[in-house]
């Protein structure tokens, strides 16, 4: 084997471990607070303030005390890179679009998570988190036609029901639909948190912004 093609050989595999500890460092710093709250990460709707991110330390958002600063621009970068050079492979195409999700660059976002679909179309927790990021672009009716795909693979999916609910009544306001959705994940799973908020907003007629859609 010739030296450059070593050479390139363990180039490549350094930028892909770089890439994927500085990704995974950082999702689980992040994820440390969040462990004795809800299950679920929570996004907000796209009008009123800004959403948080997913998982924290996204764009505008202050870091946890004694965190490393995170140079997202490299990370993003470098998951391209292992992208390009591995144009089969859905899971880092994920992996980079669950980050953009993270820091709330929703339309590079969009465009990785169905490159990643693209790849692996069944994947329905990858399809609501498409969904969630169409809502939190102001797309809402782009949000529930992926949920609608996801629940064609995964009738039973609760993040996908959940997420339906609260993007019907906050997105369109259509509180028929909702109320559906709501029944369905309800003989699913009737203690799915949350449930019981948006079951009081349907009774109200669809009143108050208390619900907001799922991560997965």
């Amino acid at each position: 084997m010739k030296k450059e093609t070593i050479i390139a050989a363990v180039v490549f595999f350094a930028v892909g471990f770089l890439a994927g500890y500085i990704y995974d460092a950082q999702k689980n710093w992040n994820a440390q607070p969040a462990a004795a709250g809800s299950p679920h990460v929570q996004e907000n709707a796209p009008s009123g303030a800004p959403p948080a991110g997913g998982t924290g330390g996204g764009m505008g958002q202050s870091l946890p005390e004694g965190h490393p600063p995170i140079d997202t621009a490299a990370v993003v970068k470098t998951l391209e890179e292992q992208a390009a050079q591995s144009p089969q492979d859905a899971e880092v195409r994920l992996k980079l679009a669950n980050y953009l999700y993270d820091n709330r660059q929703w339309q590079p976002a969009i465009e990785w998570y169905q490159k990643a679909l693209a790849l692996d179309p069944k994947n329905v927790s990858a399809r609501t988190d498409l969904g969630t990021a169409y809502f939190n672009a102001g797309r809402a009716q782009e949000a529930l036609r992926e949920y609608r795909k996801s629940l064609e693979y995964d009738p039973t999916h609760q993040p996908t029901l959940y997420n339906s609910i609260v993007v019907n009544l906050d997105g369109l306001g259509d509180v028929a639909a909702a109320r559906q959705a709501w029944e369905r994940l309800n003989k699913l799973n009737p203690s799915y948190p949350g449930l019981d908020r948006l079951k009081d907003r349907l009774e109200g007629g669809g009143a108050s912004a208390s619900g907001s859609p799922v991560r997965r």
